[in-house]
């Protein structure tokens, strides 16, 4: 059962949003994925792309950690359109600051040539 996504300036008061910038943060991309789910699905609007953004970030930065290119391009492509559709600022992440700092991270497997994920430029979300 999902539970209902928190109203866009009140979500620190969501445990499933905040635990999913957690596990984010600590390299726990399936399990980010996942509560964020939770609230996901009952999302509409911009809440949903934006939430649906973050969810496919987090599973393209697990993919190109496992070496797995294809998908990982393809969830890089996937989040970077939904989060283009948001605010700049939203839930109070840096829309913007995210979308720069995970195209940092996948530049060596959009520009070439590719190498393995490099730790030190896998963003983290800071909240404000």
């Amino acid at each position: 059962m999902s539970t209902p996504p928190p109203q866009p300036d009140l979500w620190y008061d969501s445990q499933h949003y905040i635990e999913g910038i957690s596990l984010f943060n600590r390299g726990l991309y399936w399990e980010a994925h996942e509560a964020w789910e939770e609230i996901w699905l009952e999302a509409d609007g911009i809440q949903s792309e934006f939430l649906q953004g973050l969810i496919q970030s987090a599973a393209a930065l697990l993919k190109y950690s496992r070496n797995e290119p294809a998908p990982a391009r393809r969830l890089f492509d996937t989040s970077s359109r939904r989060l283009s559709l948001c605010p700049d600022f939203y839930m109070g992440i840096h829309v913007r600051a995210l979308q720069a700092a995970m195209a940092t991270c996948f530049a060596p497997l959009l520009e070439g040539p590719f190498r393995p994920i490099d730790p030190a430029s896998i963003p983290t979300l800071n909240v404000e």
